[in-house]
């Protein structure tokens, strides 16, 4: 029932849509089909996008991860599909959403899914593989090519034709009320398998923040504003973390519409400043590791990969969710 209900919805948005404009009840359909629909245009159905690493010049989706190298495509589930991952000793993962924006499956290191259209909302599946960026460019991307699927079906992503200019002001609205203080989003209930799994606000503000985002038993995000541009340092606490396997935490910092808008955008945990319990890092210092340029009114993300806990993981989010900035001076 909850499937019909969701495919009568997008149905209804596609068919009604020159008289009916984009709203809380339809925007992440709309945002869904706004990434189906570039793949779509880029590479058709059931071929990889093999991306190189982030940067100012290089990011698919809003708030783009600097940690890996993301591999992209569309997938036609119509007729069953199967997913895999090689086994690595580095992090690596194919992430499958459907055209809800649910389902959130991961499959890791060694695993194998098999995903029919009875296990989704729609007929494709939007793939993000992540693999991560060891520092040696020519290995992550030997890795990354292992990344595999099989499909049985192989038609055109039929896209929603919702209007792109509408689609990207209404992500921006919802942005603009997040990054003002009106709303708050938490990430552990936004992405899940089901609408039953979710919280209806943070599944449709988390949509326009962090499409594609992983599940809480992955990874979880905390997002932090960042109101001067002054030298500041930050100080968050160490997460409980799968460390031994792959585990780890990051900063990636954003403009205040959640691109990337400077070089300098990416700290890794293993560029910040460490202590037993704790990671350190600057904002808008001197350049060099360890700092990132943000400007007033942006906003960081970190980034925690693989808890022990993720019910621990997330105490740890809302602390770090009230960090603020302490000045430096220069």
């Amino acid at each position: 029932m909850e499937k019909l209900l969701i495919l009568i919805s997008m149905l209804t948005s596609v068919s009604a849509y020159a008289a009916i404009p984009i709203t809380k009840e339809n925007y992440v359909t709309a945002e869904s089909d706004w990434y189906f629909s570039g793949v779509q245009k880029k590479a058709g159905v059931n071929t990889w996008m093999h991306d190189d690493p982030v940067s100012k010049n290089n990011q698919q989706v809003i708030r783009s991860n600097r940690d890996v190298v993301y591999s992209i495509a569309i997938v036609d589930v119509s007729e069953g599909a199967t997913f895999t991952v090689p086994k690595s000793d580095e992090f690596q993962l194919i992430h499958v959403i459907d055209e809800a924006h649910l389902f959130h499956q991961v499959v890791l290191n060694g695993e194998s899914l098999h995903v029919t259209a009875n296990d989704i909302v729609g007929e494709y599946v939007y793939l993000l593989g992540r693999t991560r960026d060891n520092g040696d460019l020519q290995n992550t991307k030997a890795r990354q090519a292992k990344l595999k699927f099989d499909a049985k079906a192989n038609r055109p992503y039929p896209a929603k034709d919702f209007e792109e200019n509408e689609v990207v002001a209404f992500r921006e609205m919802l942005v603009v009320e997040m990054n003002s203080g009106k709303v708050k989003v938490e990430g552990h209930n936004a992405f899940g398998k089901t609408l039953k799994d979710v919280d209806p606000h943070n599944y449709l503000y988390a949509a326009a923040y962090g499409w594609g985002g992983l599940p809480m038993t992955t990874a979880q995000y905390v997002a932090v504003q960042v109101k001067s541009s002054e030298c500041q340092s930050w100080t968050m606490p160490k997460a409980d973390l799968n460390w031994e396997n792959n585990g780890f935490m990051s900063a990636t910092f954003y403009g205040s519409d959640g691109w990337i808008k400077e070089d300098d955008f990416y700290i890794s945990h293993f560029a910040m400043e460490k202590s037993k319990d704790t990671f350190s890092f600057t904002t808008n210092c001197v350049k060099g590791p360890g700092n990132a340029t943000v400007e007033s009114g942006g906003n960081f993300l970190v980034r925690m990969y693989l808890p022990n806990d993720p019910s621990a993981v997330k105490k740890t989010a809302d602390v770090i969710r009230s960090m603020k900035g302490v000045g430096k001076g220069q």
